[in-house]
């Protein structure tokens, strides 16, 4: 009703229909995938991970709150500045979607780069602090 995230939608529209199809697809080619997700609430929902474990699904253990070790979540700060500098408000879906996809086309690689070549130190701190933040 407040139009949340909660674990029921990641089930009903990620991973029943996409999903576990696709992780199922990848062990029939002999493969052994593994799930990855944050600590999102949602990821931790009960109903999402009844779901994975009726499905046969094996997540990857991942400290929650943990954006430092995906450098995409620090694309998603910098395309936000980049779109609201000129202030250009809009209400068309399409608009919007032009514009996040405009803005990460033109994302510089050396800065993604840059927050790659981060992710091992913050491993080293996450296993240092045991996980604590």
């Amino acid at each position: 009703s407040r139009g949340g995230v909660d674990g029921y939608r990641p089930r009903e529209e990620v991973l029943k229909p996409l999903l576990v199809p696709w992780i199922n697809s990848l062990y029939d080619e002999g493969r052994a995938p593994l799930l990855l997700e944050d600590g999102a609430p949602a990821h931790q929902a009960r109903i999402s991970l009844e779901y994975l474990e009726v499905s046969h699904i094996q997540k990857l253990p991942w400290p929650g709150h943990s954006p430092d070790v995906n450098a995409e979540e620090h694309a998603w700060p910098w395309i936000r500045r980049h779109i609201t500098q000129d202030f250009m408000p809009s209400t068309c879906e399409e608009q919007c979607r032009f514009q996040w996809s405009n803005e990460w086309e033109n994302l510089p690689q050396h800065l993604m780069n840059k927050w790659i070549d981060g992710i091992p130190e913050v491993i080293r701190q996450i296993i240092k602090y045991g996980g604590d933040n």
